[in-house]
């Protein structure tokens, strides 16, 4: 697909033009990059995250295979967000079920937040996943990452508490949303 391009922004902001498009091969280490400090691991006195949890984070080459690898780029082709969007018969998904597209991973840089950058990378990953044909998207996050909720439920998301199994690493369980398509 053509890389979309929107204005992002938040109330009281200029905004910011950013493009959201597949990563290319060699931006791969810099997606991981992306990934991992914004989820915020790079703040001074952050938790590391584990073995597992850190090869996930930086292994964008492995999400890119799986699905589409989209990144959200400023005017100077800066990657200032990202996010993975996984097909069912990936292994990387944890939560697709009966041929739903999968949304993991979504990081905006700490610098670059409150300026629409992951709404415009959530619309991409719901076009891209409708023109695969998937019944819907799911995806799961942090059960205090409320912000993030807002904006699923904004975007037409649902929540799914009977999917709402798998631990979360700072206790609770991940909350699970989905996108359904056909409506």
């Amino acid at each position: 697909m053509r890389p979309q391009s929107v204005q992002a922004g938040s109330a009281g902001s200029t905004g910011r033009t950013v493009s959201v498009r597949t990563a290319r091969a060699d931006e791969f280490d810099r997606v991981g990059e992306v990934t991992y400090l914004g989820f915020g691991h790079g703040e001074p006195g952050a938790i590391q995250p584990d073995t597992a949890r850190l090869a996930l984070l930086r292994d964008a080459a492995s999400r890119a295979q799986g699905g589409e690898l989209l990144v959200a780029v400023d005017e100077t082709d800066l990657i200032v967000g990202t996010a993975s969007l996984l097909r069912a018969d990936s292994t990387l998904v944890r939560q697709s079920r009966g041929g739903e597209a999968e949304l993991r991973l979504l990081a905006v840089l700490p610098e670059a937040r409150r300026h629409g950058i992951g709404e415009a990378l959530m619309r991409e990953a719901i076009a891209r996943g409708r023109a695969w044909g998937a019944p819907a998207l799911v995806l799961d996050t942090g059960p205090t990452n409320e912000r993030s909720q807002r904006l699923y439920v904004r975007l037409g998301f649902e929540r799914l508490p009977e999917r709402e199994t798998v631990p979360a690493s700072r206790g609770g369980f991940l909350v699970v949303f989905r996108y359904v398509y056909d409506r």
